[in-house]
């Protein structure tokens, strides 16, 4: 061992097991925390087209899987991506497509991790980059446990993957090594066939190219950046424009490179983009916190600690890195689908702006007594083995709560009604809310879902029609006598704002309830209907349920839920109260003193209310139960303080929020009144 200015070297042979050690960890993390079920619908119109290609031998270039898009053009940029995702789904299902994606995400992880330990920040000398990457390593598993939500099996994966060999062949041209950047062209290539995001690579070159050419011209005044001419002007000139040229490489031509422009427009947020407003991927953050407060605290958090960063740092910063950590950031409060690519690049940023930092305390705290220098150094290794066991952990837990990875998770898609769709072979129109159109469409390809999240292909109009349609039945009717739908399947929670639907449905003559699990219903036009209030076929019901969730005491808890609350919006409450009757949870007991009020029992209701709330004075479900009771008595006063108290509880439920503004209808009738 060597004593270099405040931090103690290693051997050669050390230093490599220890940078191998640390990558280890890195790729052991990301891998872990990749993991998951399949929460996101996209993935399943994604392997429709894949397997419609293979079925054509041709790319595919109208809509020919929705209602109000058919035959519309698609420049199906994704095309890449679809055949690999379909050709593993062939090969492994739904488990391998989630395995490929946690390898790409650790295996970009890896490349950051690379990038960031060969070059280092301003003050690494040999040896030293190892804290770089310490910082980088921690950095990086915390940003995307944090970002955990939003890596899908999605074309956003391969563009994690391509912006890590970006930045580390711009980052190794700045040390002199110009040579990956002959094959950021052929990457480009790659990228612009599988996602519209490819667009960020040219930005990318173009930045640091930026960052060059400004700084020997900056010499002469006073500049606040690093002087960056070490950067190649002219290897990132020609890099650029190949780029450029490969961005048009794709069946599509030109309209590759229009599709980013018009993804970009409807994210930003302005009245009448009902894209930006109504789609929670593209809310931007700051609004998302509004409605959904302590989601997006994490971002804030983030932005905190940058800043934390550069006012410890002392160095000048690097431009072409302050600027790709401004655009991305900006990116990330346009749209919460941006926080992950913000995240990515951000760990690797800050590690460059911290290192230096401690580099120097360490070198301080040598000065003052040698045998800091060992402790300095030997702490990062276990700082990191604590951040990954950390890791490893809560995303095991969370594994065990969603489910397994080789199956979407239970109760957001129709996985029991496609399975009757298709033993009955259906076909012809369907409405189905927008996350479940992929699904059908893979699952029962003979359908015609009315809508799916391909919001490219929609038009605003379109969109607003579903979304009316779902909000308001009589709308639901006269779309559906315009576009003939022969079957029309809902989901109960996640979201449940079609529980609406649902009721109108049951209750109408057109329609007839084919099949429930509590979870997910189906109308058709015709054929045999299901009897909820049967108790045979509420038995039969929760036999089914028993069998599929006997492998996780909370899901079919849940999936018991589900049905019940079904129930209760059907009117059904006598069945709703014999599903509940074993059930002993407090979410149990709130459900049952709903079916007393529906049932008409409302002193039941009001007892069972005050009880669950003796127990917990924060139990927000009760008492918004407990206001609505007192309003529907006459008693507003009353009425009004138990609607403090759930408001001061949680100031963003939404039952609440809806009771309150019933009452404030309500009050200047009442002044008014004699």
């Amino acid at each position: 061992m060597t004593k270099m200015a405040g931090w103690t070297s290693p051997t050669g042979m050390g230093r490599l097991w220890e940078r191998r050690l640390l990558l280890a960890s890195l790729f052991a993390g990301a891998f872990v925390t990749a993991l998951g079920p399949i929460s996101d619908g996209d993935i399943f119109w994604h392997l429709a087209a894949g397997r419609e290609m293979v079925r054509r031998l041709d790319w595919i270039r109208t809509d020919p899987f929705t209602l109000s898009a058919a035959g519309r053009p698609w420049p199906d940029v994704h095309w890449l991506f679809q055949l690999g995702a379909f050709a593993i789904y062939q090969w492994a299902g739904l488990a391998g497509l989630v395995i490929a994606k946690a390898l790409l995400v650790a295996s970009g992880a890896v490349l950051l991790g690379r990038a960031v330990a060969r070059v280092g920040g301003p003050g690494a000398r040999a040896g030293e980059p190892e804290l770089d990457l310490i910082l980088c390593v921690m950095g990086l598993l915390g940003a995307l446990f944090l970002a955990r939500h939003l890596l899908l099996v999605r074309p956003v994966i391969v563009t994690l993957v391509m912006l890590a060999f970006f930045l580390a062949a711009l980052e190794g041209a700045r040390s002199g090594s110009r040579r990956a950047l002959t094959f950021l062209p052929l990457l480009q290539v790659v990228w612009v066939n599988c996602q519209g995001l490819a667009v960020l690579g040219p930005v990318l070159v173009a930045t640091y190219l930026l960052a060059a050419v400004l700084s020997p011209r900056a010499e002469r005044q006073r500049w606040p950046f690093a002087n960056e001419r070490s950067l190649p002007r002219r290897a990132l000139g020609i890099t650029l424009v190949l780029c450029l040229v490969g961005m048009v490489a794709t069946p599509y031509g030109r309209e590759a490179f229009r599709l980013p422009a018009g993804l970009f427009l409807r994210l930003i947020p302005r009245g009448g983009n009902v894209f930006s407003a109504q789609v929670a991927e593209n809310i931007p953050p700051w609004l998302w916190e509004r409605t959904s407060p302590g989601e997006t605290l994490h971002l804030a958090g983030a932005f905190a600690a940058l800043a934390v960063c550069m006012a410890l740092s002392r160095q000048r910063l690097a431009l072409s890195r302050l600027l790709v950590l401004i655009g991305f950031a900006l990116l990330a409060l346009l749209a919460n689908r941006n926080v992950l690519l913000f995240y990515w690049l951000a760990a690797p940023m800050a590690a460059w702006v911290l290192a230096p930092r401690l580099r120097e305390w360490g070198t301080r705290l040598v000065a003052g007594d040698g045998a800091w220098g060992p402790r300095w150094r030997r702490l990062g290794i276990p700082l990191v083995a604590v951040v990954l066991g950390g890791q490893l952990v809560l995303a095991g837990v969370g594994q065990m709560r969603e489910g397994e990875i080789g199956a979407p998770v239970a109760f957001h898609f129709p996985v029991e009604s496609a399975k009757l769709l298709r033993s009955l072979a259906a076909s012809g129109p369907v409405f189905a809310p927008d996350h479940q159109g992929g699904y059908l469409e893979l699952m029962v390809p003979a359908v015609r879902p009315y809508i799916d999240t391909r919001l490219i292909l929609h038009t605003a109009g379109e969109y607003t029609d579903y979304l009316e349609a779902v909000a308001n039945p009589e709308k639901f009717d006269v779309l559906a006598d315009a576009q003939q739908f022969q079957y029309v399947v809902l989901t109960t929670v996640y979201p449940d704002a079609y529980l609406g639907l649902v009721q109108h449905l049951a209750a109408s003559a057109d329609w007839r309830l084919s099949f429930t699990d509590g979870s997910e219903v189906l109308f058709a036009r015709r054929g045999p209907s299901v009897n909820l209030g049967d108790r045979g076929t509420t038995s039969a019901i929760l036999g089914g349920l028993k069998e599929r969730f006997s492998g996780s005491t909370a899901l079919h808890e849940a999936a018991r839920l589900n049905l019940a609350r079904l129930l209760i919006v059907l009117g059904e409450t006598r069945e709703a109260q014999a599903v509940l009757a074993t059930l002993d949870s407090r979410a149990a007991a709130q459900m049952r003193a709903r079916a007393f009020v529906v049932a008409g029992e409302s002193a039941a209701a009001e007892s069972l209310a005050r009880i669950l709330v003796d127990s917990d004075p924060h139990d927000v479900r009760s008492l918004a139960l407990l206001a609505q009771l007192a309003i529907a008595a006459g008693d507003s006063r009353v009425g009004a303080q138990w609607l403090e108290r759930a408001l001061g509880a949680d100031p963003y439920d939404l039952e609440s929020l809806a009771v309150l503004e019933r009452l404030e209808r309500a009050a200047p009738s009442e002044s008014a009144a004699p």
